[in-house]
């Protein structure tokens, strides 16, 4: 253990939670109560396994129909293994490499970064006896000279060869890709993902127990809303020890997914799904979230509605870069009679707009510089221009009859 390492690990549970002290955060016993970790998933007609299959059993184009047109999660076994992260990112080779670089491990009520150095966070996820740990979840590893050498450690997997939000300036473009090591008892609650993007995560070291809900559940039941005692609290680790028990009983004609992704799997989560994981063991894993031929016109109709400035510097670069695509995205603006901001006159907002829209919400502005065609190929499938219109009209016509299909056929005994 390092000399700081107290005092770091401190100073950002100071910052990260302001409602407790520093000496509660294992105030619930998590730590001395390992079953909740180790209990076993019970299946049965209410709670379903999480499709599965393995990387070598499936194609691009057999993955792109089966799961991602029909919006169906997947645990993709294997998905990951080849990756030289599976040897590049264990606990011993991070911390030889990434020992005094500081990665975000939290975020103070004003929203600023907190960050630690890889070295003591380690210290700290191998001593650790918190109920909700401190989550290393790093966006802007790109962005740093040290830390891009973990983008030569993996590679999108060969099943993801869209991705449309890359038309984006990367000054524009939201957070999409995510480093993260998660100590065990540490996960995110349940959430959708934001713009209707859709996700994959891989795991390289450890294990993630998962559970998600279809898009048309309310967001009361999937959060167990009202189901929280008195004295309790609800981060990961409560939800998945008495929420989600008490929400399967409330509500007996709801279909619950679940399952676990170990290491060298790839879990696929489809835009709107419900989800939320437990590191039921010390994880490390990257994640990123993208928008394809699956999910255009949602992806499209929420960031046209929340994130104005984001969606007109987007249908820009799709005009000059991908022409089809912004035929495809004016097609959905005529069809719902929406104007965009530079097409309605000053002072005119969107009635229905989120919180999130405006144009302090949006780190870009309009002199953002535009794409180059110089390396766009290896940012954009090259026939994004072909292919756009028609899949993304397909698979929108599609979706809603062979979700419910697919899964009867994914969940039926072999």
């Amino acid at each position: 253990k390092h000399r700081r390492t107290t005092t770091e690990v401190e100073r950002c549970k100071r910052g990260e939670r302001t409602d407790i002290k520093v000496s509660e955060w294992g105030k619930y016993g998590y730590a001395w109560k390992p079953e909740v970790l180790s209990r076993n998933i019970k299946y049965d007609s209410q709670t379903v396994p999480i499709p599965r299959i393995r990387h070598e059993d499936i194609t691009p184009d057999e993955f792109y129909q089966r799961f991602a047109c029909a919006n169906i999660p997947v645990i993709i076994e294997g998905g990951c293994k080849h990756w030289p992260a599976m040897e590049e990112w264990s606990v011993e080779r991070l911390e030889e490499r990434y020992r005094h670089i500081s990665f975000k491990v939290g975020e103070d009520n004003k929203r600023k970064k907190l960050r630690m150095k890889m070295k003591y966070f380690l210290d700290y996820m191998r001593a650790q006896q918190d109920d909700n740990p401190l989550y290393l979840f790093e966006a802007t590893f790109h962005d740093n000279t040290t830390m891009s050498q973990m983008l030569d450690d993996f590679q999108v997997p060969d099943i993801f060869p869209h991705d449309w939000l890359n038309l984006m300036n990367r000054d524009s473009r939201p957070p999409y890709r995510w480093f993260c090591i998660g100590p065990k008892r540490s996960g995110t609650t349940v959430h959708t993902d934001p713009l209707g993007t859709s996700a994959w995560n891989a795991v390289t070291h450890g294990c993630k127990r998962w559970v998600l809900f279809e898009p048309q559940t309310s967001k009361r039941i999937a959060k167990g809303k009202g189901l929280r005692h008195k004295g309790e609290d609800d981060e990961a680790v409560m939800y998945f020890d008495f929420l989600l028990p008490r929400l399967k009983q409330a509500n007996p004609e709801q279909r619950v997914y679940e399952g676990l992704q170990d290491s060298g799997d790839v879990i696929f989560v489809p835009g709107g799904w419900w989800h939320g994981v437990l590191n039921i063991e010390d994880c490390i894993a990257v994640t990123q979230n993208y928008c394809g031929p699956d999910n255009f016109d949602v992806v499209w109709t929420e960031t046209r509605r929340d994130r104005e400035k984001l969606a007109h510097l987007w249908l820009r670069n799709m005009r000059r870069f991908a022409p089809q695509l912004h035929e495809r995205a004016l097609a959905l603006n005529r069809r719902d009679g929406f104007r965009m901001r530079h097409e309605r006159p000053p002072g005119d907002h969107l009635e229905d707009a989120s919180s999130s829209t405006s144009d302090s919400s949006d780190s870009s502005s309009d002199e953002v510089v535009d794409l180059s065609p110089s390396g766009l190929a290896k940012l954009v499938h090259p026939d994004v221009c072909l292919r756009a219109a028609g899949n993304a009209r397909l698979c929108g016509m599609k979706a809603g009859r062979r979700q419910r299909q697919a899964l009867d056929l994914s969940l039926s005994p072999a």
